[in-house]
């Protein structure tokens, strides 16, 4: 005998999921922002970024499709979104088509 206990009654693994998924889809159900998609951005922001965004800006957070990134100085904004385009497209390739469609560059703040 087995001691009263039934194949159901033993844990189905088939039943949990991975934590991450959980978070994940309580983060969308409130409407935030995927924190795998963020930390993805932040970890390979330097090697991502390139020509005028390394070393003069940083990556924030992630609002919808919209990165928003905070520059080193006001007068570096200016010079930044001329490069926004390609900086999309690189980051593309880091994280998958269409989810970061746009980049808010931000002046530093006042901390």
């Amino acid at each position: 005998m087995d001691g009263g206990r039934r194949e159901t009654d033993v844990s189905r693994k088939g039943d949990l999921e991975p934590f991450s998924d959980s978070v994940t889809e309580m983060f969308t159900r409130l409407g935030l922002p995927d924190p795998e998609l963020m930390a993805t951005v932040s970890k390979g922001w330097e090697e991502v970024a390139g020509g005028p965004w390394k070393g003069r800006s940083k990556p924030l957070y992630i609002k919808g499709t919209e990165l928003i990134v905070e520059a080193s100085s006001p007068s570096i904004i200016a010079f930044l979104r001329y490069d926004e385009a390609a900086l999309i497209e690189r980051l593309e390739t880091l994280v998958g088509q269409g989810k970061i469609r746009s980049v808010d560059i931000r002046p530093p703040s006042r901390s």
